[in-house]
């Protein structure tokens, strides 16, 4: 099951946008409160079948749709959902593809957890149609995990106990620990309490004790390797054969920039018949990203729009950050008011041959400008040109 397109009209602040996907990997980019979220959430909206105020009309619209095209067992499904309402006190009721909610996964910003104690292993939660619906809208619950995990270590000690696809999926988590990190492993789980404990090049810790960064990657992959077989029992499949949808929001959040660029290859190595659907802010993560991967949100005079972009053969490998930032997210440009406030002060002395006033702007931008900044050069030749003249 993929995504195949989107028509989003008169929702929250989009007023017209069509947006096709690519089936693998997506990458929603743009500034804040341009609507990344808003159309991940109308993705997840259209799999679900409940009450909703996530989701509101434009304040200029008498109503809101958004129209998903979905290619399900080769065949295109339609699903088409309407908003009415502003307030945001009021539900507006939702009839989506909810048949089909089981092979979409929506993971929400809260991905990290707390030290979490296991006084007992329960049994698996029971995920029917109604509970995917329903997660489409709350995403999928990380709170889950931990026991999941050690119910799955646990009985795979006894021969018979888990599936073939119970135990695979149980391998893949394991080795989940080292993809970001090859010093880190799984170590054990301590039978006396339940305790999931990691290989980390300073000992042993807990797995809660992680850092941010990695407890957010995890989460993201123990979730959905958690999900996939909480909803699909009779038959059981293997994680990696998954070939749904899973929505991401701000999918480098806790991440180093390394990490960031990491990501989304391990995603898809992981994951690699799932279609995902993400947003960022994050220029690393678009660094490795191909251009049809990008959807690059703007707006002009309010009307949201998908920005075209440079196709080139390496995609955006060979940019810097500053450049995707600038020509790719669309930001202005990445230096500060203070540095451009200084650097009109030089130019216009330099314009007026005024030695002593561009000297005094100069002094200021060799504290503001990188050590190894080439500008420093052509500044001294500028100075020295007026110098010179004088």
């Amino acid at each position: 099951m993929k995504v195949k397109s989107m028509e989003i009209n008169g929702i929250g602040g989009i007023g017209s946008l069509k947006i096709d996907f690519n089936e693998r990997m997506n990458f929603i980019c743009g500034p804040n409160g341009i609507g990344k979220t808003t159309l991940l959430e109308c993705v997840a909206h259209s799999f679900s079948a409940s009450q909703t105020n996530i989701l509101k009309r434009n304040v200029s619209a008498d109503e809101g749709n958004f129209k998903a095209t979905i290619e399900i067992d080769g065949e295109n499904t339609e699903s088409n959902i309407t908003i009415a309402d502003f307030d945001p006190n009021k539900q507006s009721s939702i009839h989506g593809l909810h048949q089909h909610s089981s092979k979409l996964l929506s993971l929400k910003v809260t991905r990290t957890f707390r030290y979490q104690p296991l006084d007992a292993v329960g049994k698996d939660v029971d995920k029917n149609t109604s509970t995917s619906y329903l997660e489409a809208i709350s995403g999928v619950k990380v709170n889950e995990v931990k026991n999941w995990f050690v119910n799955r270590y646990l009985y795979s000690a006894h021969e018979g106990a888990l599936t073939e696809q119970q135990l695979n999926n149980l391998e893949l988590a394991k080795k989940s620990f080292s993809l970001l990190n090859e010093e880190f492993s799984f170590s054990k789980v301590l039978a006396s309490s339940n305790e999931i404990m990691i290989h980390t090049p300073n000992g042993e810790i807990y797995y809660e004790y992680l850092s941010s960064g990695f407890k957010s990657c995890l989460s993201i992959i123990f979730g959905i390797i958690k999900d996939i077989e909480l909803r699909f029992k009779e038959p059981c499949i293997n994680a990696d054969d998954f070939d749904g949808i899973i929505l991401i929001d701000e999918l480098e959040l806790h991440l180093h920039p390394e990490w960031q660029g990491k990501i989304a290859k391990i995603l898809v190595q992981v994951f690699p018949k799932a279609q995902f659907i993400t947003s960022t802010h994050s220029p690393h993560i678009l660094q490795g990203a191909n251009p049809d991967e990008i959807i690059a949100l703007a707006s002009d005079n309010g009307k949201v729009f998908r920005r075209d972009l440079s196709r080139t053969k390496y995609g955006y490998q060979g940019w810097t950050v500053e450049e995707i930032l600038v020509d790719v997210m669309g930001m202005s440009d990445t230096r500060t008011e203070n540095y451009y406030h200084i650097m009109s002060s030089f130019e216009s002395a330099i314009d007026n041959d005024d030695h002593e006033a561009a000297q005094i702007a100069f002094q200021e931008l060799e504290h503001l400008l990188h050590p190894e900044n080439h500008l420093r050069k052509l500044l001294k030749f500028q100075l020295a040109a007026v110098k010179g003249e004088s």
